[in-house]
């Protein structure tokens, strides 16, 4: 080996050294950020927060939730309660969240972890704020990563971290209510009757719970139902019965009356109107004593408000004979 080669390998093996120092110092520096708590004072405070709120770019406002005597509501909508559920969990992933991995703190380099501000037009970062009184905290969630991590980075601050949370975060201020408002098995209905405005009128009935089908009452002349089964969805619709949103109750002329009485004494009334191409339910609801707590839950859950509801189940309640009979013979 000649004294020129001798010398190109100790360069490189000089160089490869550095090399390897430099990114040791580089791993001991990021590796000192590894594991540490996104917000280390938050679980403590937990139980204090009374505000949060979630802001979008591709959204008109910020969705604000509010926690009123220890009851959550969505400011946005009137103060309709809001799913604690859904609050808690982003809570409770933004009070864990440990930084897995030190990102870049190139603001350049945002936009590809989709941790641009929400303020600016096309971002897909989604403000989170978590506040109460003068303690607030927040954070800019990402893309995911790793389908159980997610990118994030402070407001106001260039770098950005991986952290170990992906909490669900809903879109719109729709998303983030107590869905739930009915749930009565069509087993329980025995009967039920569709009144339009122009006076159509559609009843459907039962004479015991045990029977498959329902019966449809004064079916035109020269008319058949399209299918022996056809009422059984009508009597279904109130099984498992969700909003998607929710706005104070509107009369309205040309609301469709459905009426469903159940075997064991409970009526619920729905008012369906349609306003554009959406779909809105009033509901009320009576009974004799063995069903008064019922029918008080139900009216105080849904006094003063209209629903959105799904299309499938708004349309069940709004039949015409032309919705359930074969056609007219030419």
């Amino acid at each position: 080996m000649n004294s020129k080669t001798l010398k190109i390998i100790v360069a490189a093996v000089l160089i490869l050294v550095a090399v390897l120092a430099l990114m040791e110092k580089r791993d001991q520096g990021s590796s000192t950020e590894n594991g540490k708590m996104l917000f280390p004072e938050l679980k403590a405070q937990l139980n204090d927060i009374d505000t949060v709120t979630i802001s979008r770019a591709d959204t008109a406002e910020p969705v604000v939730l509010g926690n009123a005597s220890g009851r959550w509501l969505v400011s946005n909508r009137d103060d309709y309660p809001a799913d604690v559920v859904k609050i808690r969990n982003v809570l409770v992933a933004m009070a864990d969240a440990k930084i897995v991995e030190v990102k870049t703190a190139n603001p350049d380099l945002h936009d590809r972890l989709g941790l641009t501000s929400p303020d600016v037009e096309g971002s897909k970062g989604v403000l989170i704020s978590a506040s109460n009184g003068d303690v607030k905290f927040s954070v800019i969630f990402g893309n995911v990563a790793q389908s159980s991590y997610r990118y994030a980075r402070l407001p106001g601050e260039p770098q950005t971290w991986l952290i170990d949370q992906n909490p669900d975060l809903p879109k719109s201020a729709g998303d983030w209510l107590l869905n739930e408002l009915l749930d009565i098995d069509q087993a329980r209905i025995q009967q039920a009757t569709i009144t339009h405005a122009d006076g159509e009128t559609i009843r459907i009935s039962k004479e015991s719970s045990d029977d498959s089908s329902f019966v449809v009452n004064d079916i035109p002349a020269e008319r058949e139902l399209s299918y022996a089964s056809v009422a059984n969805g009508i009597a279904g619709a109130l099984n498992d019965l969700t909003l998607e949103d929710v706005r104070p109750d509107q009369a309205s002329d040309d609301a469709v009356t459905t009426v469903f009485d159940t075997f064991d004494g409970l009526s619920v009334t729905v008012k369906s109107v349609k306003d554009g191409d959406k779909s809105w339910i009033s509901l009320s609801a009576s009974s004799g004593e063995e069903n008064a707590e019922e029918a008080s839950m139900i009216n105080e859950r849904a006094s003063g408000w209209q629903f959105r509801i799904a299309d499938y189940k708004a349309n069940l309640l709004v039949r015409r004979w032309d919705d359930i009979l074969k056609a007219k013979p030419e």
